[in-house]
């Protein structure tokens, strides 16, 4: 594995066929960018992996199999439409837990008008006792039979949560081993929820901690062993806000770190409308895995039975050191991923949890291989790459640059790619990812000034874009 390369494309063929496959039918389908595709069905997998079993790492460390994932992106990348297809059986779960809950209440209410007639009669027998100046506590016994006796209304167990706030974070996890999932396709509401006020608390989670950390006011609240895993695809414009406000604590406390990062850029304008119907031969496949795992997830909490410890093979614990050598010196001043060493640091504990997730989720037996954890590195790889491509630009490269990159990565994928060295200039706008109009011209200017485009003028105010060949026959434009 190269550390010293940047991938462009999404490493889907990276995973196993059960995956594969379907994400490749999810691609073409729904004509979505893959790195969603991927992202979304790298939470289910997780979601669906993180209550079953837990990997060891070859440092001996034991850590869940959950992952937290950012998705960045406008409206129009079909985040709800490729969150709902992937997730389905998430969603069909929690429907089933809702249906579950009111069958329950129906008991429920039963149970407590039985309940109330037999308080009722107690406090018959008291007054009658104290009218004939009897002993009280000669129903003491009753008393307490029918005080332990009290129903307890049930409540659904939700494994997805959105706008999710601290108290109802720990009322989810309350108890031993839960497992639950903070996803939205619209992560304003995740954003903007009361969690991300204890980002700490989440890393704790992250982690796996034993027992979560608990202010006073949860002190009736036991979370012991809890499961996480956090999914947020969220619009640039939402994110940057988020960012202006909380990012240095997202970044100081480490929290921002441990998510797999990607910011796919849009197909609109590229996409075609297909006549025929749509065969589904894969999708079935993976969202069937998906719900046998919540199925033995649930059988494995409602037994108390312990979570499966994923252990490494010899070669895999020898790729494994070989990575970490490569990749130590990145980390030092001047290094590769120096402006983003906190997430390079985590980057082969993360690949150890995605690997456990690929053995586990494609039904492979004894230790984890060679093989399965260079697929997790491919992807994972992908996602340090693409991290460094929009936080090391954060800390470390003008705006103006980072404007330009971006405007010279879409020209380049949307149209050198496509054959064409030609752009309509209100095409670009439209569909560009720099949004803003000022800050896309003063882009453009500078791609013009550097010798990458020349600008044309028509009548009537048209303009194109002619691309440079010696700026875009490579990979990436500077």
């Amino acid at each position: 594995m190269s550390m010293m390369t940047s991938p462009s494309l999404y490493p889907v063929d990276s995973m196993y066929a059960l995956v594969r496959d379907a994400a490749w039918e999810v691609i073409n389908h729904t004509q979505a960018p893959p790195a969603l595709v991927g992202c979304s069905m790298l939470a289910s997998m997780a979601v669906a992996s993180q209550a079953n079993v837990d990997v060891q790492l070859p440092t001996g460390l034991i850590r869940p199999t959950c992952l937290y994932m950012l998705v960045l992106g406008d409206s129009s990348i079909g985040k709800t439409t490729v969150d709902a297809r992937v997730g389905a059986p998430l969603r069909a779960r929690d429907q089933k837990r809702a249906e579950d809950c009111r069958q329950a209440l129906v008991r429920y209410e039963a149970d407590m008008r039985i309940w109330r007639a037999a308080d009722r009669s107690l406090d018959t027998k008291l007054k009658e006792a104290r009218q004939n100046n009897a002993n009280p506590n000669q129903h003491r016994g009753e008393l307490m039979s029918v005080a332990l006796s009290e129903p307890r209304k049930p409540a659904p167990q939700y494994l997805l949560h959105q706008s999710i706030t601290e108290s109802a974070l720990f009322e989810a996890l309350d108890g031993d081993g839960k497992s639950i999932a903070i996803m939205s396709d619209e992560g304003e509401l995740v954003l903007r929820g009361g969690a991300m006020d204890k980002m700490g608390m989440l890393n704790k989670a992250w982690d796996g901690e034993s027992t979560m950390p608990r202010a006073r006011k949860y002190l009736h609240l036991r979370p012991t062993n809890p499961r996480v895993t956090v999914s947020i695809m969220v619009q640039e414009e939402v994110f940057d806000q988020f960012w202006k406000k909380r990012g240095d604590v997202a970044d100081g406390s480490g929290h921002l770190a441990r998510y797999l990062v990607a910011w796919p850029a849009s197909n609109v304008g590229f996409r075609r409308m297909m006549t025929e119907d749509h065969i589904w031969a894969h999708l079935p496949a993976f969202h069937q895995r998906i719900s046998e795992l919540l199925d033995e997830a649930d059988a494995r909490q409602a037994s108390g039975r312990s979570r499966i410890l994923l252990e490494f093979s010899a070669e895999a614990k020898e790729l494994w050191l070989n990575v970490h050598n490569e990749l130590e010196p990145q980390l030092r001043p001047g290094g590769e991923f120096f402006s983003i060493r906190k997430s390079a640091a985590k980057m082969l504990e993360i690949t150890g949890r995605v690997a456990a997730i690929f053995h586990h989720f494609n039904r492979l037996e004894g230790k984890i291989s060679q093989e399965t954890l260079q697929r997790a590195l491919d992807v994972v790889q992908w996602h340090l790459c693409e991290f460094r491509r929009v936080f090391g630009e954060r800390h470390e490269v003008p705006l103006l640059e980072q404007d330009k990159q971006r405007v010279g990565e879409f020209l380049h994928r949307r149209y050198w790619c496509q054959g064409r060295a030609t752009a309509p200039w209100n095409e670009v706008r439209k569909y560009n990812p720099v949004r803003d109009q000022a800050r896309f011209e003063r882009s453009v200017w500078e791609l013009q000034n550097e010798g990458a485009i020349r600008i044309e003028y028509h009548a009537r105010g048209k303009r194109l874009l002619h691309l440079n060949p010696a700026a875009f026959a490579h990979d990436h434009i500077v």
